[in-house]
């Protein structure tokens, strides 16, 4: 795996609001759905139902350059740039083709179960996410 995972969605009109333009939060949709696809690729399968921890959005960041289009096959991808014991920043950009229509930079933390305390990055994914950085 290299650190530029890509995948494609096809924008059904659903995503779209009246004027067939994707509706700003389905951006945010599509790089969600992308995470949960790289960690699958990786062979993390089914973390959001882990009884000891749950990952969450600490902190979110998109620019929207172009609008994206009713029936447009786009590539998000998803690459690591930083990580932190309980942490770990993700690049994300949204391409049709080779244009760039949106990026945003994704901090994602681990928490504990009740939501009260931030917790260690579980040891299968931090290695993953320092692979990912060259780092292993």
């Amino acid at each position: 795996m290299t650190n530029k995972f890509e995948f494609k969605i096809r924008v059904y009109i659903e995503d779209t609001d009246a004027g067939g333009i994707v509706y700003h939060a389905n951006h945010i949709r599509f790089m969600e759905r992308t995470r949960t696809e790289w960690l699958r690729a990786a062979g993390v399968e089914h973390y959001w139902h882990q009884k000891d921890y749950h990952f969450v959005v600490h902190k979110i960041n998109v620019k929207y350059s172009r609008p994206i289009l009713m029936d447009d096959l786009i590539t998000v991808t998803a690459s690591v740039v930083s990580c932190k014991a309980t942490s770990f920043v993700l690049q994300q950009n949204i391409y049709r083709g080779e244009i760039m229509l949106a990026s945003g930079e994704v901090e994602l933390a681990c928490i504990s179960v009740d939501g009260m305390r931030p917790t260690r990055l579980p040891e299968e994914i931090r290695n993953l996410i320092l692979k990912e950085l060259g780092q292993d």
